[in-house]
């Protein structure tokens, strides 16, 4: 039993995500697919909302891993626009579930560990303050995940690299920002001076 029946749950789960929404799948399903009893399911699963979270978490910890090993921001979301592109049917049952705010709410939490590393990356050398680096890397951590979204919810009609270019085409806005929050301390520097 152990990790066999436990990875036997977690793809029967993502196999019947191909097949239904989230919605209408049940640990009874689950549990006939996989020719289990329930108590094995909640031995390792309180409900299928965990299971569902364990899916995004390996996957948001697979983007993390990819970005601390050296990966740029884009080779990272590249490889998740290539899984969930692969999961399309997937991604399709779960965005036209209600539960469809768990997968928000795991984008939100990938890209704002990213978007604050881009960002401070973006921002070395200049003068820009901590709280300007914050909101720049909120704006565009909500912007990504705004676009992304829309990705899933018109069924990934663009291929996960064409998306991910697009997306690229934004990163200037970043040094943008930063540049005139430089220029404004600045300002503020020499006006504190002149007082």
């Amino acid at each position: 039993m152990g990790k066999d029946t436990k990875r036997l749950i977690y793809e029967t789960f993502i196999d019947l995500l191909g097949t239904k929404p989230f919605d209408r799948i049940t640990v009874r399903d689950i549990v006939e697919a996989c020719e289990i009893n329930r108590n094995t399911f909640y031995y390792y699963y309180s409900d299928i909302y965990e299971l569902l979270e364990e899916i995004f978490t390996k996957e948001l910890n697979e983007l993390v891993e990819a970005q601390k090993n050296g990966s740029s921001w884009v080779t990272a979301f590249i490889k998740i626009a290539n899984t969930a592109y692969s999961h399309k049917k997937q991604i399709n049952n779960i965005c036209s579930s209600r539960s469809y705010d768990y997968l928000e709410n795991y984008m939100y939490k990938a890209l704002q560990s990213i978007m604050i590393d881009v960002v401070r990356h973006q921002a070395e050398g200049m003068n820009v303050p901590d709280e300007d680096v914050e909101f720049i890397a909120s704006f565009f951590e909500y912007a990504f995940v705004g676009v992304i979204s829309e990705w899933f919810r018109t069924g990934m009609r663009e291929d996960p690299l064409q998306f991910a270019n697009q997306l690229w085409l934004t990163v200037d806005n970043i040094r943008f920002a930063l540049r005139r929050s430089e220029k404004r301390m600045k300002l503020r520097i020499e006006n504190d001076d002149i007082v």
